[in-house]
């Protein structure tokens, strides 16, 4: 009488990677990652233009933070695709907690200098420059490449509460705890996170790796070829350049922002990074929605051209609330950006290409420290606001014509697949 019928199994949607054990280590991991990138960049940023009292030093800053993308990006992947992912993070990890406790011990025995400050900056890009695309390149591995997009919506997720969390907590450390303290509080996000890498236990890893100089250099040039001819991953390649020359900086002024033009202390200026997280996390409904109506590569212009409108804007405030609505909206544009950037490549890129197209994405990023002097030196000479507002309205026109012109970028419709 009665029929056996099988239990549907359950679909969690977006949060189906969660299902993995190792993918929630590392996103946990990842979380605390950003909280404290975010921080770090408040408070050197901060302490910068405390120590200088100048926008091109608070400039430089951010170029030495973004330089070794440009130097390191290319080759990363011949490191990289050597040893076991999860051998590679906790190593990078590790240098860069104990980085951020030797500079809070300097600041503790009161001898820090700006000088110091450059070296932190200098060997944090480094890290980053290596720590970053492997920490992309191994969730295909963990959570399957058809759940790569939804992975890359759990990981904004995480790191846009950063966005919010980060700025503000830096904020809030400066003015409760002072520097040192806000430096402790950094030291310490390092080291728990560095216990969450540790607990993963895959042995992702490249499927080769090249074993000598000449075939390193052709797998390099194999890598080049696949990006510069997949219209798809040369589109995401072209404006993340444009973005990280001529958008991002922006990040850099905030501190100039904050007090010479807004009146605000360190608790302020935490709320100006916050705003464009609060942004952020609101633009993931958005491009979740886009998903069903959008081609991934429509959300990620589309995401880059209204992140430079809410800059564009946000340069023309000089009242406190107006300048936090702009930022909000900018950064509504940076998850469809974000979030596609990765996904785009991840799932262009067969596995052997995986590592090397991101490293290719890594080069891309690291142009933004010509973006950061530029910003600097316009700065200077013009002033924040001038500064920002001109570079945001070419980082829009350059992604706009990079939509036109590269004809099979961008299909309108998304995939019915």
């Amino acid at each position: 009488m009665g029929e056996d019928r099988q239990a549907p199994a359950v679909d969690w949607g977006i949060f189906e990677p969660l299902r993995q054990a190792d993918f929630v280590r590392l996103w946990l991991a990842n979380g605390l990652w950003w909280q404290a990138m975010w921080m770090e960049m408040l408070v050197t940023g901060w302490l910068a233009l405390e120590l200088t009292d100048s926008a091109w030093w608070v400039a430089v800053i951010g170029f030495f933070r973004s330089i070794p993308l440009l130097l390191i990006g290319p080759w990363g992947a011949l490191i990289t695709d050597r040893y076991p992912r999860r051998y590679l993070l906790i190593g990078f990890q590790a240098l860069g907690a104990l980085a951020t406790l030797g500079v809070w011990g300097l600041m503790w025995v009161g001898v820090l200098q700006y000088w110091h400050l450059v070296s932190f900056s200098l060997l944090q890009g480094c890290l980053w420059a290596v720590d970053w695309p492997t920490r992309r390149a191994i969730i295909p591995d963990l959570v399957g490449r058809e759940r790569v997009v939804d992975a890359m919506v759990l990981e904004n997720i995480i790191q846009n509460m950063t966005r919010i969390a980060g700025p503000i907590g830096g904020g809030l450390a400066l003015e409760r705890l002072g520097m040192d303290g806000a430096l402790a509080v950094l030291s310490a996000l390092g080291f728990i996170s560095l216990i969450a890498l540790a607990s993963i236990r895959s042995t992702s890893q490249a499927p080769t790796a090249a074993v000598g100089v000449r075939e390193a250099l052709d797998k390099t040039r194999q890598g080049w070829n696949f990006v510069r001819t997949n219209q798809r991953v040369w589109g995401v390649f072209l404006i993340t350049i444009f973005m990280n020359v001529w958008a991002f900086p922006y990040m850099n002024m905030l501190p100039v922002f904050a007090r010479d033009i807004l009146g605000q202390g360190p608790v302020g200026l935490g709320w100006l990074g916050a705003a464009h997280g609060v942004g952020a996390s609101l633009g993931l409904l958005l491009v979740h929605w886009g998903r069903k109506h959008l081609s991934n590569e429509w959300s990620f212009a589309g995401g880059a051209m209204l992140l430079c409108a809410g800059l564009i804007a946000f340069s023309a405030s000089n009242t406190y609330a107006l300048s936090l609505l702009c930022l909000l909206i900018s950064g509504v544009g940076q998850a469809g950006f974000s979030i596609m950037q990765s996904s785009i490549i991840l799932t262009e890129a067969p596995d052997e290409m995986r590592s090397r197209a991101m490293g290719a994405l890594v080069l891309a990023i690291g142009v933004g420290p010509f973006g950061r002097l530029q910003s600097g030196s316009m700065a200077e000479l013009w002033g924040a606001p001038m500064a920002v507002g001109f570079m945001a309205g070419c980082a829009a026109l350059a992604t706009v014509l990079t939509v036109r012109w590269l004809k099979g970028f961008a299909p309108l419709r998304a995939s019915s697949d």
